[in-house]
């Protein structure tokens, strides 16, 4: 699919890329054409001015044979009206014949234009009329025919040229492009294999669960509690599943909230931190808190709260027996940090970059615990939401490292 929609991108680009290149061509080529054209027309107009001063012996014009003297390639006649005959200038060129140079004459005299194409004798002609006839410069057209067909061939190549290096650019920039598309494509398909798996296995113990049930209908439910208990437990993990995948698809679609407003961070951390005190005891885990007084936020106090109840439950959980977890909220110029750094077995570098994709799991770090693989995606998209950064390091010196960094004083909506 990626392949086709980039084959469609690449091909419409391209040909509306040839339109305009090759309009663009066209319209040089007409405009160079139209300058050479106008040049004709100078000289043979300078031509047939200079011609009415010098002539030969008049001659009929429908008896020219043998007259003729001719200069370069243009000749000049003058054409006399009150004696209807064609005198030759003398110094014009003998690239035409008498007969050629009658007719000629005689279309010229019947177009209205004073500069024309004469297409059946291949001349070009400028009239200058007067009171008592005409001058008239004639040329060939091959030289400016042999001039227009090399532009075009020039042009030709040009464009072709052009249309290459544009292809190769274009096709450069759309796979270039494209990979973002392509990798949302990837994660999305990863996304649905992942979620299909992991809601196939409650499904299939629930299933399996009941299909036990189903053939010992006269047990009463004490005698067949541990199915039952299964059954629910697996439950409560698809509910805990979906509502996860429905926070992901709702922060996928989410941008700045009109319903922000002013939130106390340094209160609302500190709740969070005392709430999870029991739970870290439980673990045999000890939380040691430093949280700046007097810090607020513009956001959606939900979403904040979801935040750092996501890197406190993900630092408690994987702390490791009699380990700790640093829990900080601080303030450094116009940015606010929200960390989180505990013990526990070290995320390996190459997992590091992954660390926040959906589903994912570390098989050293991330195998304990019944989670999903979505709490850090979702923590990363409510960060982004606030328009904050998150980042994460993992050393056996220092521990494990998250830290969320809002801009401080900043309007979000």
């Amino acid at each position: 699919m990626i392949k086709k929609l980039k084959r469609r991108v690449v091909t419409i680009s391209m040909v509306l890329i040839s339109v305009v290149v090759a309009l663009f061509y066209f319209v040089a080529c007409a405009a160079i054409a139209l300058e050479i054209r106008y040049d004709v027309q100078n000289v043979l107009e300078d031509s047939a001015d200079a011609g009415a001063f010098n002539f030969l012996p008049s001659i009929d014009s429908g008896d020219m044979d043998g007259y003729g003297i001719y200069y370069g390639n243009i000749c000049v006649a003058r054409f006399d009206s009150m004696s209807n005959t064609v005198r030759i200038c003398e110094g014009s060129s003998a690239f035409l014949t008498d007969d050629v140079l009658i007719r000629a004459v005689t279309l010229a005299l019947e177009n209205d234009e004073k500069f024309d194409r004469l297409s059946d004798p291949g001349l070009f002609y400028y009239r200058a009329d007067d009171a008592f006839g005409s001058n008239i410069a004639f040329t060939s057209t091959a030289q400016y025919d042999s001039q227009v067909k090399s532009l075009l061939q020039t042009g030709g190549v040009a464009f072709a040229c052009t249309v290459f290096v544009l292809f190769l650019i274009n096709l450069f920039i759309s796979n270039l492009s494209m990979k973002p598309v392509e990798r949302a494509w990837e994660q999305q398909q990863n996304f649905i294999g992942d979620a299909s798996h992991e809601l196939k296995t409650p499904l299939t113990v629930i299933l399996t669960n009941g299909n036990i049930l189903m053939a010992h209908p006269d047990d009463t439910i004490r005698q067949q509690h541990k199915w039952v208990e299964s059954t629910n437990e697996e439950a409560a993990h698809m509910k805990d599943l979906v509502e996860k995948l429905l926070i992901l698809a709702k922060t996928d679609n989410m941008r700045q909230s009109k319903l922000f407003s002013d939130v106390d961070f340094s209160d609302l951390a500190m709740r969070l931190a005392l709430q999870f005190e029991p739970v870290a005891y439980e673990k045999g885990v000890t939380i040691h808190s430093q949280i700046e007084s007097g810090i607020h936020l513009t956001g959606d106090q939900t979403a904040l709260n979801q935040i750092v109840h996501i890197l406190l439950d993900n630092a408690v959980k994987y702390a490791g027996l009699g380990g700790e977890v640093d829990f900080s909220l601080s303030r450094k110029q116009n940015y606010v940090f929200l960390s989180t750094r505990n013990t526990g077995a070290v995320i390996p570098p190459e997992d590091l970059p992954h660390i926040f994709e959906r589903f994912y799991r570390s098989d050293k770090a991330r195998t304990s615990g019944s989670g999903y693989g979505l709490g850090l995606a979702i923590c990363k998209n409510l960060a982004e939401l606030h328009k904050a950064t998150v980042s994460v390091t993992s050393d056996a010196e220092n521990g494990t490292v998250f830290t969320v960094k809002f801009k401080s004083g900043r309007k979000l909506f």
